[in-house]
């Protein structure tokens, strides 16, 4: 897994999420590895500019 991209959708990962956000935030959302087509619950507009501007990327 790509600890560079938000958990994967499914209840299992649920409790975790918030934290892996948290921790992709304090390193200032570094770049995926890979490219991917996998829908996560992060992937909103808001979110997604939120990463680009703190990431510069």
């Amino acid at each position: 897994m790509d600890k560079n991209r938000p958990l994967p959708p499914g209840t299992a990962f649920d409790p975790y999420r918030q934290q892996d956000f948290e921790r992709r935030k304090a390193l200032g959302f570094p770049r995926p590895l890979y490219k991917s087509t996998i829908p996560t619950p992060e992937f909103t507009k808001e979110q997604q500019a939120e990463r680009r501007r703190m990431a510069g990327w």
